[in-house]
């Protein structure tokens, strides 16, 4: 596990009724490395570049991927089952977490997807996974770009994503 100590097991009174202090401190800093990890969405600032947005209307643009919203959304035309986004981070951008969000009033629709980044002047696959539903966290190693592509690899309809979102994780880990 990432966290040393009592981070992966259940937090019980002691005798005194009360939460033990290694295990609040516990807490406490997973609370500050949720916190930190989480301040600073760096695909918030990147344009986006969709393969399909239905009639390039607003309501479904891409800006919903960033708006904080999960009301709003990225969608396609329903026929457009494998669309792809890119990413432009307009400079070289360091992130490990990748978060993915669908926009479930509409169903869950997307059975497989795809990450890439722009390395060496060609498209190099990162990441991958078979659903999102609610919310995907992705972890990775380190990855330095200033592109990123999203891509639906299969889906019985056209996607409708809440949140995209590139985040990175502090450099030290509670202990």
């Amino acid at each position: 596990s990432r966290f040393k100590g009592n981070a992966s097991r259940s937090f019980p009174p002691d005798r005194r009724g009360q939460i033990h202090e290694n295990d609040v401190k516990s807490l406490r800093d997973f609370r500050r490395w949720l916190d930190q990890t989480f301040a600073t969405d760096l695909a918030r600032s990147a344009k986006m570049t969709a393969s399909n947005i239905p009639g390039g209307e607003k309501q479904f643009s891409t800006e919903n991927l960033t708006d904080g919203l999960r009301s709003t959304y990225w969608a396609t035309d329903d026929r457009v089952t494998t669309p792809e986004l890119v990413l432009d981070l307009g400079r070289s951008t360091t992130f490990n977490l990748v978060s993915l969000r669908e926009h479930l009033l509409l169903g869950q629709r997307v059975e497989a997807f795809a990450l890439d980044q722009w390395k060496d002047g060609r498209w190099e696959e990162f990441a991958q996974g078979t659903s999102i539903g609610n919310r995907r966290l992705l972890q990775t190693n380190p990855i330095t770009t200033d592109k990123v592509r999203f891509r639906i690899t299969q889906a019985q309809v056209g996607p409708a994503i809440a949140e995209l979102g590139l985040f990175r994780e502090p450099t030290e880990t509670p202990r």
